[in-house]
């Protein structure tokens, strides 16, 4: 049936609006990318529940500082387009501790007080169950008072267990970090009472543009993965494998 006046003229009035809406859209993510002030904004949000003994808990603090302070992160960061990261640490359990506020990384001597923190602050008494949902939402709350403009923002979540605390579930708050173009990677810990968690957080924690995990294998893999899984969002590249571990 030949189209009527009408439809035709709606038609092309639907064509103009949809091609001014794609216009519109190539123009803010231009702004974006103009306006922004660094590569990355990056919260490292940590388990420190009754799981993380002691041991384990000084491993993770210090595979923690051994990835920053290594030379591929610093490479990164000297690799990106503007020289600079935005750092923060929130460790938590059934509630949270922000252990590192927002911190401006351009060279190893701006890593200093992140490295002094992690090595010399006490553990934050924060509970003992697992509410991973809580550490996510906290970590999302900190880029609401980011110094800095990012092109990128990324919560990289690490832990050994399973929510079993909170009133929101984990992936509830990672849908909610998606829709603010915020990607979650992961860094499950295979070791202990759950050593399947992996295929936990692959359902409920990662998600996002260009999201993955590396997974630890024990705590004694843990620095490696760090290491290897901070050099890979710092300098904005995801695994072939998007959801993965490495070894």
């Amino acid at each position: 049936m030949a189209a009527t006046p009408n439809s035709s003229h709606g038609s092309a009035m639907i064509a103009r609006i949809s091609g001014a809406a794609a216009f519109l859209f190539i123009l803010f993510l231009s702004s974006h990318h103009a306006l922004a002030q660094a590569d990355l904004a990056l919260v490292l949000a940590v388990d420190v529940s009754s799981s993380i003994n002691d041991e384990r808990f000084k491993l993770q603090r210090e595979g923690i500082a051994e990835g920053l302070e290594s030379k591929e992160i610093l490479d990164a960061i000297a690799s990106g387009p503007r020289q600079t990261i935005e750092l923060a640490v929130v460790e938590w359990s059934e509630d949270q501790s922000v252990l590192v506020d927002w911190t401006i990384v351009r060279n190893r001597a701006d890593m200093d007080s992140v490295l002094a923190a992690l090595r010399t602050k006490p553990r934050p008494r924060v509970g003992y169950r697992t509410n991973v949902g809580g550490g996510i939402g906290k970590a999302i709350a900190l880029f609401d008072s980011a110094p800095l403009v990012p092109e990128r923002k990324v919560v990289d979540v690490s832990g050994d267990g399973e929510q079993n605390h909170g009133k929101l579930k984990a992936e509830q708050v990672r849908d909610a970090a998606v829709a603010k173009d915020i990607t979650i990677n992961g860094l499950p810990i295979t070791s202990g009472e759950e050593p399947e968690v992996d295929r936990w957080y692959e359902s409920h924690v990662v998600g996002g543009d260009g999201a993955f995990m590396i997974v630890a294998n024990g705590y004694a893999g843990f620095s490696d993965a760090m290491r290897k899984k901070l050099a890979l969002e710092v300098a904005g590249v995801s695994p072939t494998i998007r959801l993965g571990a490495l070894e």
